[in-house]
């Protein structure tokens, strides 16, 4: 076990509406870190008109409608998320964390290119002092060590941004991108707590349908999808490496904070960790 001298401090910024990446750090991190959270404000759910002054909801939105605008994607504000961001980082600095962590994937592959992504971790580090990493950069990251080349993509998000707009970022990053797909549902719904409320045996079922033969690699993102509760049967299932967004960054932190025992039961990626 790696000689902690000191308390080690990861703090991550969450949305406001994610119930699910905190609980999933809190199984996952050793006891011997501490994990700390800061929600990003995303705008208020449940009461919008069809134009809010406080958020970017429209509840009435058809789906054709939808795939034209970037915050449908998520049914949350993202530009106001992220305007939040140098706030939510500044305010985590206090506690003196090791490392700071985008836990939202969506968040920074909306725009389809890496640029974006990084332009957030670099506005973490300004505001907070302290390194800062993505929930994006960290899946990168994950596939690389893994040795991943061939991707199939099932999230919980409309295909319309899932091929026009996370694929290309993934193979910018060089991947090949075999097919991207989103729970069906997704594509008529407006609701972020839909997300969920997904059960993870829903989550291996979906991914098992639509992955490809090919593919040597099955990437889940939505770290409000219950997708770390998949990875081990899905692997097992397929015979393929699964990356799901919360395992990746949680991977990832605990790499930077120099922790190399093997965590089991999420997927391979968490027994990868020397």
């Amino acid at each position: 076990m790696p000689d902690l001298t000191q308390t080690r401090r990861i703090g991550a910024l969450v949305p406001a509406t994610n119930p699910v990446v905190e609980p999933d750090f809190y199984r996952v991190v050793p006891p011997e870190i501490t994990v700390h959270f800061e929600r990003m404000w995303n705008g208020a759910w449940g009461t919008q008109p069809d134009t809010p002054a406080d958020s970017g909801h429209r509840l009435s939105m058809s789906s054709a409608e939808a795939n034209e605008v970037e915050w449908a994607l998520f049914g949350f504000d993202v530009g106001k998320m992220n305007d939040d961001v140098a706030r939510g980082a500044s305010a985590l600095s206090n506690i003196g964390p090791d490392v700071l962590v985008y836990a939202c994937t969506s968040g920074t592959w909306h725009k389809g290119y890496m640029a974006y992504d990084q332009s957030m971790a670099k506005l973490m580090e300004e505001a907070s002092g302290v390194e800062s990493i993505t929930a994006v950069s960290s899946c990168i990251a994950a596939m690389r060590h893994m040795g991943s080349r061939k991707l199939s993509i099932a999230g919980p998000y409309r295909n319309y941004h899932l091929r026009n707009r996370l694929k290309p970022l993934m193979e910018e990053a060089g991947f090949e991108v075999l097919s991207a797909d989103g729970a069906p549902w997704m594509e008529n719904s407006m609701n972020p707590r839909e997300i969920d409320m997904d059960p993870p045996q829903a989550i291996v079922d979906f991914a098992a349908e639509v992955a490809q033969a090919d593919a040597d690699t099955i990437f889940l993102p939505g770290t409000a999808w219950r997708a770390l509760d998949a990875a081990e049967e899905l692997e097992q299932r397929l015979g393929k490496t699964v990356i799901t967004v919360n395992q990746a960054t949680i991977w990832a932190a605990l790499r930077h904070l120099g922790w190399t025992e093997p965590i089991d039961g999420f997927g391979s990626l968490l027994r990868n960790l020397a």
